[in-house]
């Protein structure tokens, strides 16, 4: 299952207005367009909104901003998302993203976070060059308990899986590996063991070769 897909089972996106918090190059950001939001794309890293900027519709707003300072006014945002980018956000500063997405949010507005589990295929590889065990495992244990809180309700929990296509390692290496410095830095030191992990988890069970990362999405309903 996409993560878009999911998410339009949860809440209208047409016409709604819609912040990706931590948005990468923007692949969620022109999903979410092309479902009618008013998208603004939040990310940190120059490089990426760069990117970002040239390669997504001219009517999507790129922000180089972070999660626990949001460039948003308050009360202006229908939908809140952090695709796969809430683990990032420095664990001193998760209380604080978690204010200001309530601050950007209106009254009915909602929180939508889905976070990787640490395990599945896609982790069993990518653990050579950088190892998030204990920043999802954290990640998941945070979120769990957000809803017990004053700013949010927890709305629903879902798991599925997020299946990705690679031919072959190298392939793999160009989309996960070779476009982060450090991650090809780390992999310099385990190239043999990481193609080998890869050979053993890839499934091509249905003539194509996947890797899978298993995911939970978190909707939450703001709390006056």
């Amino acid at each position: 299952m996409a993560h878009i897909e999911h998410l339009k089972t949860l809440c209208p996106l047409s016409n709604r207005y819609v912040v990706d918090i931590g948005a990468g190059d923007g692949i969620f950001s022109k999903q979410l367009h092309a479902e009618g939001a008013v998208v603004t794309a939040v990310e940190i890293d120059a490089v990426k909104v760069a990117r970002a900027q040239s390669g997504l519709p001219v009517d999507v707003d790129v922000i180089l901003g972070t999660a626990e300072n949001l460039p948003l006014e308050t009360d202006t945002q229908d939908l809140a998302c952090f695709f796969f980018s809430f683990h990032h956000v420095p664990i001193e500063l998760q209380d604080a993203a978690f204010n200001e997405a309530h601050r950007v949010l209106r009254p009915t507005g909602r929180l939508h976070i889905v976070e990787p589990f640490p395990f599945g295929s896609m982790f069993d590889v990518v653990r050579f060059v950088e190892d998030e065990t204990f920043v999802r495992t954290h990640s998941h244990e945070l979120l769990n308990r957000l809803g017990e809180g004053g700013r949010f309700g927890l709305l629903s929990k879902n798991d599925y899986v997020l299946t990705r296509e690679y031919p072959s390692f190298d392939s793999f290496l160009d989309k996960i590996v070779r476009p982060d410095p450090d991650r090809q830095a780390a992999f310099e030191h385990v190239a043999t063991e990481m193609e080998e992990a890869f050979d053993q988890a890839i499934d091509d069970s249905d003539q194509r070769r996947v890797l899978h990362q298993p995911c939970a999405a978190y909707h939450f309903a703001v709390k006056p």
